[in-house]
C-alpha cells in the first residue's frame, strides 16, 4: 500500500503499492511520476520547497512557502492522487492532515 500524507507543510509518499511486481507496477509508476513532476513544477514556479531523495519507497516534499501557482499545483496533485486512489483503493491511500 502506498500512503500519501498531505499537510500544509509537506507531502509524504511512502510504501509500495503492491499492484504488480517491481518494474511492472503501473500504480507505483503513476504516483512516482506525479510526485516528481509536482516537485519540479513547484520549484519551476519559484515556491520555497525542498525534497528528500526518493529512497526505497519514501519521498518527502517539505513546503516552506507557496505562491498562488504553488497552491494550484498542490490542489492538482491532490485531485490526481484522489483519482488514482479511487481506481486502486487496495493499493493507494491518501491522508489529508490539516495542520
Amino acid at each position: 500500500m502506498t500512503n500519501i500524507k498531505i499537510t500544509k507543510n509537506s507531502i509524504i509518499v511512502e510504501g509500495h503499492s503492491g499492484y504488480a511486481e517491481v518494474g511492472k507496477d503501473i500504480v507505483c509508476a503513476a504516483i512516482s511520476t506525479l510526485t516528481e513532476a509536482t516537485y519540479n513544477y513547484l520549484v519551476a514556479t519559484d515556491n520555497k520547497v525542498e525534497s528528500s531523495p526518493d529512497t526505497d519507497g519514501l519521498f518527502i516534499i517539505k513546503i516552506d512557502e507557496l505562491n498562488q501557482a504553488g497552491e494550484k499545483i498542490i490542489k492538482s496533485f491532490e485531485e490526481m492522487i484522489d483519482d488514482i486512489a479511487s481506481q486502486y483503493p487496495e493499493n493507494v491511500r491518501k491522508v489529508l492532515w490539516k495542520n
